[in-house]
Parts: structure tokens; C-alpha cells; sequence
């Protein structure tokens, strides 16, 4: 619950297509003061009208209807509603009704028939547990209304976006791509922009822990259909966190890496990318075929580095690759340079760099810092909540919020200026892959 002396009351919206059972949930929660009952629909399609009218905080979500199965209707209502958490209810049991629900973007799952003590403390756990999405809305709308920009509703269909695929990067394991990834793809996020986040650390991707997502469904279902591919399916693999940012997993097992080519994944981030304003691509630090291909479809590569002499060393090698290929389709104009775990002056410690060093020796200017502050980071990785939604206006993360913003003024701004998609085999023969003497 928020924090505070007086409880907030809960709106809950319940959705059934039996009336009887309808009135049966609705005089049971009359008896909790601090749950308050505010619409009630009949049909899927209802229940995405009323809840965009009464944008309520739970949602009870029958999952056979109809029109509209509980699942496409909870689909549509996280959509429309982000701050709305649904608690899919069903006579079935089944781990097959149960990863449906959770892929559509369902909190919780509750099997008919309802006991009021299992009912009362599923609403109360999942209110709960949705307030980084509602103080995130909260904070969305405050900026939105002081720069004088109007509150849009949530776009119920998907539609073309603007396609700005951005792959974080380093050469250095354990840097913090990760943190960084997943901060700035929900930071990007806005009312008016869709952004995807993919795990492209094939063998030993952790996005799915860092925001607490499960899932069998992962980035292998899609590439291996890739010639195949509908918006069906896409829908089933990709998941919805708890904050509305679509993410898509890395494989389960290490060795699944295996059977995903480079090719395959090129193609199919190009793919998604067509439906997002933003694509968020998160990597290992290995640099191979498949970072190559990232590195050619991204409009820009955040490159992190920590300020140790190590993390440098190699992202010097990096550099000079980037430099090499010095041509109007080279990598090095695409670089945002990012000092991540940056330490005060009075902190800093033996083999940490400062700024201006780094920089003059990698002649190249750092365009954000990100400070040191392992607690707050590893507390958000527990609880599976971007730091970026806890810690908008506060260390470190206001500089994650104003990195994001920092890679929207560069792509917004420079839309014609770069064309991700530019490359031949001619030219990758020539540029980036003769280097490690590929044939591409």
C-alpha cells in the first residue's frame, strides 16, 4: 500500500459475463472500506470501454466471454490503462490458462470458485505491488502538463512507429548494459511512444531477472518463424511488464544460443522495429557476427564504460574499430559515450579514472555519467522495478531519465540524417567485417 497515514481506496472493475457471479463479487468486496467497486461490464469489448472511462486500479477479468476472451480483452486494457492491474479469474487451473494470462499482462491469477479472504488479499497484493507503475504514470503526466503538452490516451491498436533502434553496448562484462538497458527503455516511455526492449545476450541474458518476467516464449520462438511471422504470434512471445513496456527474453538455457543466427536475428529486430517508436537492444560483450549486424541496424550504439583502467583499455580497441570505418556509414558517428558507476570525488578510490582523463585519452567526449550507487541498483533488480520509475528525480535515477531523453533529442532530431538500413554486401565486405576478414 502507499505509504502514508490514510489508505487509498482501491477501484476495482469487475468483468464477467454472469451477471449472478457479478453481484456475488461486487456485495463481497462492499464490506472492505478500502475497496471500492466501479463499473461492472458483461462482455471483453465493455470491459476495455468502461475501464478507459473509469481507469480502474484492479481489474477482475473473467477468461471466457463472448466477443472477447479475457486474455484479448486484458491485452487491450493493459494498452489503454497502464496503471490498471488485472487478476485473471477462470474455473481452470491449468499452466496453459495461466502463461496465456501472464503474456497478455495479467498480475495474478485467481481459480473459481473464490474464497473472500483469497479475494480481498489478491486485489490488496497486486495494488500493491503496481505502485511503481502508478507514481511512473503520476510523474509521465506532471512533465507532460509543465511543458504545456496534453495527456494522450493510451493507443489501443498497435501502429507504425518511428523504428529508432538503439543497442547498448560494452566490451566489458559486468558494466552495467543491463541496468542501463532496461532504465532507458522504460524511461523513453511515454503516453505517445512505444518502446520495445530485447535481450540479445543470446547465452546468458538476464532482462527477464532484472524485471522479473517469466516466460518459456523467448527471442528463439520468433526467430525461428522468422520468414513467418504475424502479429499473433509476436503478441504471444513478447512480454508485458508491469510498467507497459513490451520486452522480448533471451533463451532459457545457454545452449539454445546455438541454433539463433546472426542473420535471423537481424532480420527480425528489423522487423519489430516497424511497429516501435523505440527498440531497445541489450547485448553481451562479445564482439562478433552478432553484434556486427546489431551495430549496422543501430541508429545509435551507447557505448558504457566504467572508470576503471581495464573497462578502458578495451573500450579503446572498440574505439579504434569504430574509427577505422571512418565513412558516411561508419559506426563511430553513432556512438553516445556513457561513464556508467561513476564515484564522487571524495569517494573515488585507487584505479578509478576521472572524466576528463578518460576522455582526453580516448579523444572521445563522454555524453553521461551515471553515478556509483550499488544498493539502490540491486534494490531495484530485486523487486523487478526500473530504477527509473522508483527514483525519477533522485540519483542515480534522474541521470538514467536524462540519458533516455538525450537519445530522443539525437534520433528525433537527425531522423533523415541516418539510415540504419543503409548497408550492402559490398560495403560490409569492405568496412566492419573485413577487419576480422568475415566474408559477411
Amino acid at each position: 500500500m502507499s505509504s502514508g497515514s490514510q489508505k487509498n481506496t482501491i477501484k476495482v472493475l469487475i468483468v464477467d459475463d454472469i451477471a449472478d457471479t457479478r453481484e456475488n463479487l461486487r456485495k463481497l468486496l462492499a464490506f472492505e472500506s478500502d475497496i471500492e467497486v466501479v463499473g461492472a461490464a458483461g462482455t471483453g469489448r465493455e470491459a476495455v470501454e468502461i475501464a478507459g472511462q473509469v481507469r480502474p486500479d484492479v481489474v477482475l477479468m473473467d477468461i471466457n466471454m463472448p466477443d472477447m476472451d479475457g486474455i484479448t480483452a486484458t491485452k487491450a486494457i493493459s494498452t489503454v490503462v497502464r496503471t490498471a492491474a488485472v487478476v485473471i479469474m477462470s474455473v481452470q487451473s491449468e499452466p496453459a490458462y495461466l502463461r496465456q494470462a501472464m503474456l497478455a499482462g495479467a498480475r495474478d491469477f485467481l481459480t473459481k470458485p473464490i474464497s473472500s479472504e483469497e479475494l480481498y488479499a489478491t486485489i490488496r497484493r497486486v495494488y500493491e505491488r503496481n505502485e511503481p507503475v502508478r507514481l511512473q504514470e503520476a510523474q509521465m503526466s506532471t512533465v507532460a502538463k509543465s511543458k504545456g503538452e496534453p495527456v494522450k490516451a493510451q493507443r489501443l491498436t498497435p501502429t507504425a512507429g518511428a523504428g529508432h533502434i538503439i543497442v547498448v553496448y560494452s566490451p566489458q562484462a559486468g558494466a552495467g548494459v543491463t541496468t542501463l538497458a532496461t532504465n532507458v527503455a522504460s524511461a523513453l516511455m511515454r503516453q505517445d511512444t512505444r518502446v520495445l526492449l530485447i535481450d540479445c545476450n543470446l547465452q546468458f541474458g538476464d532482462v527477464d531477472a532484472f524485471l522479473n518476467l517469466q516466460s518459456p516464449a523467448t527471442i528463439g520462438d520468433l526467430t525461428k518463424a522468422i520468414h513467418d511471422l504475424d502479429q499473433e504470434m509476436i503478441d504471444n512471445v513478447l512480454l508485458t511488464h508491469g510498467s507497459g513496456l513490451k520486452v522480448l527474453v533471451a533463451p532459457q538455457q545457454p545452449e539454445d544460443a546455438y541454433d539463433i543466427s546472426p542473420e535471423s536475428v537481424k532480420e527480425l529486430v528489423r522487423t519489430l522495429a516497424g511497429g516501435y517508436d523505440f527498440i531497445i537492444v541489450d547485448t553481451s560483450p562479445q564482439f562478433d557476427d552478432m553484434t556486427l549486424n546489431l551495430f549496422e541496424l543501430a541508429e545509435r550504439i551507447v557505448l558504457v564504460c566504467n572508470p576503471t583502467i581495464p573497462a578502458i583499455r578495451n573500450t579503446r580497441k572498440i574505439l579504434d574499430i569504430f574509427d577505422h570505418l571512418a565513412q558516411p556509414a561508419g559506426l563511430s558517428e553513432k556512438v553516445i559515450f556513457v561513464l556508467n558507476r561513476v564515484s564522487n570525488d571524495k569517494d573515488r578510490g585507487r584505479g578509478t579514472v576521472p572524466t576528463a582523463s578518460i576522455e582526453n585519452h580516448l579523444k572521445h567526449p563522454v555524453k553521461a555519467t551515471i553515478p556509483l550507487d550499488a544498493r539502490a541498483v540491486l534494490t531495484a533488480v530485486n523487486q523487478g522495478v526500473p530504477l527509473v520509475a522508483k527514483m525519477k528525480s533522485r540519483s542515480p535515477g534522474q541521470e538514467m531519465v536524462d540519458l533516455a531523453e538525450l537519445i530522443r533529442r539525437s534520433v528525433e532530431s537527425e531522423d533523415d540524417a541516418i539510415q540504419p538500413e543503409q548497408p550492402t554486401d559490398a560495403r560490409s565486405k569492405s568496412g566492419i567485417r573485413a577487419l576480422f576478414g568475415g566474408a559477411g
